[in-house]
């Protein structure tokens, strides 16, 4: 083999192995984010490197399916009620966006902006903006000004005219607008307003300010909102309206009831279902113009719902029309209606998935149901049959519980949005998110201090999340060695060339074992060839074989934000390049990492990082390497630098210190931009090495990361300066 592959491969195997072993590439860390923080990543484990560092992340969000508790119930009193009483939506594409909640309460509204909750609204102070300019646009009007205005000055903190002067920016509750119960709540993506219903009227709010419209319309009580186009449909509680061009204008007034309950507008046949309580469900076929009529009609017990009090009405993807009842669910296949009843459940909300599927929040959990008509075979059969014809029951279901994800089995309304659900429960606000795939790039150039071109470390992964049962993961890792030049040993001209590589092919599976605790399992095969064809009468120096790793990952152990990660990484067999009798085992490696959210502020993230790594490689007086099962534990026994006489605590020590130690800590703004920087001590391979990194998050999409290494030991690092780059891609 050419001294100059020699002389790489063992230099590269100074900065990850302790003991010999062969196959670096399946040591060589990835990802520019846990290279900042030090090469840590075990615990961390939640973004598609983890297809490296510990497969168990693969099961937990967000790379697989999740439940979380969003925004607990912050009233005790309430926890047998409903306190979130309603959600309203805005579903934002692209990059440098982020989807946003609206949730409404007994008591006033509240907003998710992607990241966080908020309570207030955040106006910086522009030009001559003052306090009171801001809280003037705020409200609408001039009504109650100057003392809503000396409300928002405490709450800002402002106690004095000089510290109301030197604010830079006002955050306004929204409590000063709306401190009624929020009956009824839609986003109007058209015009990007908020559409709000309490029990005491309509209001609007644009992103700056209200519009309260109770003397044009009144105090009613709003029980329902639906959009058309630029009509505003709503729902009270004695009466249906439509809102267009500024006018107000009562309809239905032949219906055998004036008590709206819900509202859905059905884009496709243009036509709105209206629940009416006592009557069943109103279709209404709305006038082109002031000189038709409107046609309306009305679906009784004789027309097949199941009863006359609907509470919710949702329209899926194919048209069809589902309403909530306290018993079950009445579905309309825009033929016939038919039932579905919950035996011994309490039906309380209904809503629609972007994926086709129908959610149904209940008093003992929230169930999800794909009907066969919604999948691509179901949809080929209804259109090959008649649309309708197709649309029964049929179709899988899935029920959701305190037993496998939700805090509290009272679900009382459920909205959908994008990848999310999100359901107001008797714990609080509760989010389904159904993961992403994630698709992660690395590259770094290796050993600058070289200056080798050819010289470099790739790798990519790619995670698919399967439902329920976990999330799966392919990803290669691959270093080239360069090209080598094979010269004459007469006149030292180029005979040959070879290039010199090493790849990692590996299939990763996590899932969870239960709340806290996740399995994962990585199948790797490689094959390193550093010689081939490099002379007529060589032989190749090529191996190929294959390496398991397992791990664990737990959460929340103890203090929430707090997660402990194990792995064994690299079980396999020896292998040899040339000589069969000569083999060298590959590196079995024991990770052990923790990490803590140590600040979770709305704008601001502090997460520390631990991580230790420890070849354990055991071999008997013969020189020969041990299986796994015995090297795995043997091996913090006797340590290499072992002597004769040491005692126990000497040996720990000289054990401990074979491995190498990772810290790091990464702080994130806003979700947007991420600063790193890592520790990492190797005293076998004489490193010190600090790293510093950068992140920026340019959407819920889109990630990019740089990291560095600086050495800071009293050698020459041979890495010192290197720059790994990065990207993530959620899909």
């Amino acid at each position: 083999m050419a001294k100059k592959v020699l002389l790489l491969i063992l230099l590269l195997s100074t900065l990850v192995f302790s003991r010999a072993s062969a196959v670096i590439t399946l040591e060589m860390p990835v990802g520019a984010r846990q290279l900042g923080m030090g090469e840590s990543g075990v615990a961390l484990a939640n973004d598609a490197n983890t297809l490296y560092y510990n497969p168990a992340g693969l099961a937990f969000g967000p790379l697989a399916n999740e439940w979380e508790l969003s925004r607990a119930n912050s009233q005790l009193s309430t926890l047998n009620s409903q306190f979130y009483t309603a959600f309203a939506a805005r579903n934002r594409r692209g990059f440098l966006t982020r989807n946003e909640v609206w949730a409404g309460t007994v008591n006033g509204i509240l907003h998710f902006d992607g990241l966080i909750w908020r309570e207030d609204l955040t106006v910086p102070l522009e030009g001559n903006a003052k306090l009171r300019d801001v809280v003037r646009t705020f409200l609408g009007s001039e009504v109650s000004l100057d003392s809503i205005s000396g409300v928002v000055r405490n709450y800002n903190g402002a106690k004095t005219l000089k510290e109301e002067e030197r604010l830079v920016e006002v955050k306004i509750p929204f409590s000063v607008m709306i401190k009624d119960t929020v009956t009824a709540m839609l986003y109007e993506t058209r015009t990007e307003k908020l559409w709000i219903g309490t029990t005491k009227g309509l209001f609007r709010f644009d992103g700056k300010g209200f519009k309260d419209f109770s003397l044009e319309f009144g105090t009613r009580r709003i029980t329902a909102l639906a959009n058309q186009g630029a009509t505003l449909w709503i729902g009270t509680d004695n009466g249906l309206f439509a809102y267009r061009n500024g006018v107000f204008e009562q309809r239905g007034a032949v219906l055998p009831s004036q008590k709206i309950t819900s509202i859905a507008w059905h884009e496709m046949r243009k036509e709105l279902y209206v629940g009416v309580e006592g009557a069943g469900i109103a279709r209404l076929t709305p006038k082109q113009s002031d000189k038709d009529k409107d046609q309306w009609g009305v679906f009784t017990l004789q027309d097949g719902i199941m009863d006359l009090a609907p509470k919710a009405i949702a329209i899926d993807s194919s048209g069809h029309v589902w309403s909530a009842h306290i018993g079950g669910l009445s579905h309309f296949n825009l033929r016939r209606w038919e039932q579905v009843r919950f035996e011994n459940n309490v039906v309380h909300d209904i809503t629609v998935s972007e994926k086709g599927s129908i959610w149904i929040g209940t008093d003992k959990g929230a169930w999800s149901y794909m009907p066969d008509y919604a999948t691509p075979s179901g949809r080929k059969s209804e259109t090959e049959q008649g649309r309708g014809e197709t649309g029964n029951t049929q179709g899988e279901w899935s029920h959701y519980h305190t037993g496998n994800g939700l805090v509290s089995n009272t679900v009382w309304s459920v909205i959908s949005l994008g990848n999310d659900l999100w359901l107001s429960t008797a714990a609080g606000v509760e989010r389904y998110h159904a993961a992403q795939s994630q698709v992660a790039f690395f590259y770094e150039q290796l050993l600058p201090i070289l200056n080798l071109p050819d010289l470099y470390h790739l790798y990519t992964g790619i995670t698919w999340p399967l439902g329920d049962w976990g999330t799966w993961g392919l990803f290669v890792n691959f270093i080239s060695f360069g090209e080598t030049s094979v010269n004459s040993e007469i006149n030292e001209e180029r005979v040959s060339s070879f290039n010199s590589s090493e790849t990692v092919v590996g299939l990763s599976y996590g899932t969870r074992l239960n709340k806290q605790w996740g399995l994962g399992l990585s199948f790797k095969f490689f094959y390193s060839a550093l010689s081939s064809g490099a002379a007529l009468n060589e032989p190749d120096a090529t191996t190929m074989s294959y390496a398991i790793d397992v791990g664990v990952l737990g959460r929340d152990l103890g203090l929430k934000g707090l997660r402990f990660g194990a792995v064994l990484a690299n079980i396999g067999p020896n292998v040899y390049y040339v000589d069969k009798s000569n083999d060298d085992p590959i590196p079995l490696t024991w990770r052990l990492g923790l990490s803590y959210d140590l600040l979770t502020l709305p704008d601001h993230r502090i997460t520390l990082n631990a991580d230790y790594n420890k070849t354990v490689i055991y071999e008997n007086s013969k020189g020969e390497a041990q299986p796994f099962y015995i090297s795995a534990w043997k091996a913090w026994f006797y340590p290499e630098t072992e002597e004769d006489g040491d005692k126990a605590i000497d040996t720990f020590r000289k054990s401990f210190q074979e491995g190498i130690v990772n810290v790091g800590a990464e702080y994130v703004y806003a979700g947007t931009i991420a600063l790193r920087a890592g520790y990492l001590h190797d005293k076998v391979g004489k490193r010190q090495e600090l790293d510093i990194g950068l992140g920026v998050m340019l959407s819920d999409m889109l990630q990019l990361d740089i990291a560095s290494i600086q050495n800071v030991s009293d050698l020459d690092g041979v890495r010192d300066g290197q720059l790994r780059f990065a990207g993530l891609f959620r899909f």
